[in-house]
């Protein structure tokens, strides 16, 4: 078992050992962030914390959810499951549904490049690609179109906003009468599954016992709302990010989830990983100058 902490500095094994949640660490650049929440799973499952197959380790890609996975592997630790939140909640609709909720749609690009098309002649060649950042925003923060204006508060939209209503509504509806869905369906799907049927929330609650969510300051308001119906009033999630990282603004996610845990759970233990493994003292010391202009914690 000892193996499993072996090489950690003092903050990793802090963190490695604290198998019961609320956990949430804070890690820089090079910190030896994956190390550490593979470890700590595996010492969850070694000293009888979770068995290995009560936990579900979010990612924010399928690639690290593979390398998560096989370091769990070379640790001798089999069954967790490892996920982004959009495969996650594809399983789930299904297993609970018997069915897929339907055809993924790959891109919004082509489909809304139709719609955009359609617009009045100033708006009509706007790119695709801002219209589908603003329909992800849209979605991430749960406004369906008739809720779109009213939702903006400060934001500003690609186009005037009753433009983009119209374009988001049409793209619904078009999305809609071909059998598709998008990624942020599945998730949106899912939580409203969750809300509505007490016998299938009951059986993920049931499944999954521990959570460890990575990049956490990526998180947005629609999967922070599936987390929440994981984990049904408990507290066993370990949530790991850096608030400095945070890339995924123009989607409409926001670090304050990863500042605010402990906020939502004063008895959390929060470590904070601060030794650098990759960077150079140089590197480092221009970072650090640079780190207090850029906000965060």
């Amino acid at each position: 078992m000892e193996a499993i902490l072996e090489g950690l500095n003092p903050e990793q094994r802090r963190a490695a050992e604290a198998v019961r949640g609320p956990v949430c660490i804070l890690a820089g650049a090079g910190s030896g962030k994956t190390t550490t929440i593979t470890r700590r799973i595996a010492w969850q499952v070694a000293s009888g914390a979770c068995r290995s197959d009560e936990i579900l380790a979010v990612t924010f890609t399928d690639k690290a959810a593979a390398e998560m996975r096989a370091r769990l592997a070379r640790l001798g630790v089999e069954g967790v499951e490892a996920r982004t939140f959009h495969s996650a909640a594809l399983a789930q609709l299904t297993r609970s549904r018997g069915e897929r909720p339907g055809r993924i749609l790959s891109t919004k690009a082509l489909l809304l490049r139709q719609i955009g098309n359609s617009l009045p002649r100033p708006y009509r060649f706007r790119p695709a690609g801002d219209l589908a950042t603003e329909v992800e925003w849209a979605k991430n923060r749960r406004l369906t179109p008739d809720g779109y204006r009213a939702g903006l508060g400060e934001h500003e939209p690609p186009i005037p906003a009753d433009l983009m209503a119209r374009v988001f509504r049409d793209y619904e509806r078009r999305k809609a009468s071909s059998g598709l869905v998008d990624f942020e369906d599945l998730l949106e799907l899912t939580v409203r599954m969750y809300e509505q049927d007490e016998w299938a929330v009951a059986a993920v609650r049931e499944r999954y016992r521990c959570f460890t969510v990575d990049e956490y300051q990526d998180v947005n308001l629609l999967q922070q709302s599936l987390l929440e119906l994981w984990l049904g009033g408990g507290d066993e999630v370990c949530a790991v990010g850096d608030d400095y990282q945070s890339i995924y603004g123009f989607t409409g996610a926001s670090p304050e989830w990863l500042l605010g845990l402990a906020t939502r759970f004063p008895h959390a233990t929060v470590v904070r990983l601060e030794e650098n493994y990759r960077s150079s003292p140089q590197v480092l010391a221009l970072a650090n100058r640079l780190t207090p202009k850029l906000g965060g914690a």
